[in-house]
């Protein structure tokens, strides 16, 4: 639902719609912010376009989709005056943190649910991201799969700095001697609190998301490289091709996401808020 200022495009046939008819600069009305919100969940990834947002104006739109949180380990790459923005640069191809099907922060106890990035500086060609709808994933699988998927729950890894160097307020790229590893499960298939609709949940099988509860990583790892393998699938991808003045907002309880490093060393930087999310 929208209100009659609002109007929305979708943007494929199965994920992404661009919302035009809202100022991000001034205040969100309650029935802009319905509008936001419906948007985003029903959707998975929201553009908006055109909206050449300032610090408070970023936060603002964040805050429509919940609290905002930063890990304390990122406050070192965070925008000053605002802990809660956090700078995402070109760290060049070889350690391109997203350069490959994922879920943000899925290790943590819990995960984030909302991301909202805006462009700050975008390279004359290349930088585009891609998005994919874990709602079609989950509905395009088998009844037997689906039946196998329920309420079980997969093992998701990650790392973080040491705690002993929480108060010198360390940055998070730390060589992994330095770090210290982070495990949580969480199910496979999970019910989005604002749709009531089912989503597959994955992240990169091996790496982030290793094993399924009760089962030796051997016996899981086909079954999680299929789901996460068919998630991904040409008709059920947006490929966006950032421009100045963009903002997205990706839920990341119904998206996974891939950002394509083909800029080189070309500056390319984003500001994101990430809503929700406990470590």
């Amino acid at each position: 639902m929208t209100d009659n200022s609002t109007s929305l495009q979708p943007l494929t046939g199965s994920v992404g719609v661009s919302l035009s008819g809202i100022d991000l600069t001034t205040d969100i009305t309650a029935a802009e912010a319905d509008a936001l919100r419906s948007a985003l969940f029903n959707h998975c990834v929201l553009i908006l376009r055109g909206q050449l947002l300032e610090p408070d104006d970023h936060m603002r739109l964040a805050e429509v989709f919940g609290e905002p949180f930063l890990p304390w380990y990122y406050a070192k790459n965070s925008l000053e005056g605002f802990p809660k923005i956090a700078i995402v640069p070109n760290f060049g191809k070889a350690k391109a943190p997203a350069e490959a099907w994922h879920t943000d922060w899925s290790h943590m106890s819990t995960p984030p649910a909302v991301s909202v990035a805006r462009a700050h500086v975008l390279p004359e060609t290349g930088g585009d991201t891609m998005f994919s709808n874990q709602y079609v994933a989950y509905e395009r699988l088998s009844d037997g799969m689906k039946e196998f998927l329920a309420g079980r729950r997969a093992k998701f890894v990650g790392s973080r700095p040491k705690a002993v160097q929480k108060m010198a307020g360390t940055s998070d790229t730390l060589p992994k001697a330095e770090r210290e590893p982070v495990i949580n499960h969480h199910p496979l298939a999970r019910v989005h609190p604002g749709t009531g609709r089912t989503a597959l949940y994955l992240n990169r099988p091996g790496e982030a998301m290793v094993a399924i509860e009760g089962m030796t990583e051997a016996e899981s790892l086909p079954i999680l490289r299929f789901l996460y393998e068919q998630s991904s699938t040409p008709d059920n991808v947006y490929r966006h091709q950032w421009q100045p003045g963009d903002v997205i907002c990706w839920d990341n309880r119904c998206a996974m996401h891939y950002g394509v490093h083909d800029y080189g060393d070309a500056e390319r930087t984003l500001h994101r808020i990430t809503v929700g999310g406990a470590e």
